[in-house]
This record gives C-alpha cells, structure tokens and sequence, in this order.
C-alpha cells in the first residue's frame, strides 16, 4: 500500500470513529436525561464540539 492510501485509510477510520464516538456520548446524554429532547440535537451538538 502507499502512503497516500495509507494515509486515506486513516483519515476514513479517524472521521468513522469519531461519529461513533459521538453517537455514543449522545446516547449517554439522552439516557442521562430521561430520553427527553433528540438525540439527533445532541448527537450534532457532539459533532459540533469535534468540529470546534
């Protein structure tokens, strides 16, 4: 493989992980709450963070 496909892999695994990453810290703030409001809001809040 070469660097520059080496390098997509890891930039696709890096932004693969981080929405995971921020569907979970979502999910732990809906449950956190009660379930109320939408997690999809909370879920682009956390995206938003990561966006900085």
């Amino acid at each position: 493989m070469d660097a520059a496909a080496g390098n997509a892999d890891a930039k696709a695994r890096a932004v693969i992980a981080t929405s995971f990453a921020c569907l979970d810290a979502a999910s732990m703030t809906w449950v956190a709450d009660d379930g109320k409001g939408e997690i999809m809001d909370l879920y682009d809040e956390c995206l938003a963070a990561v966006r900085g």
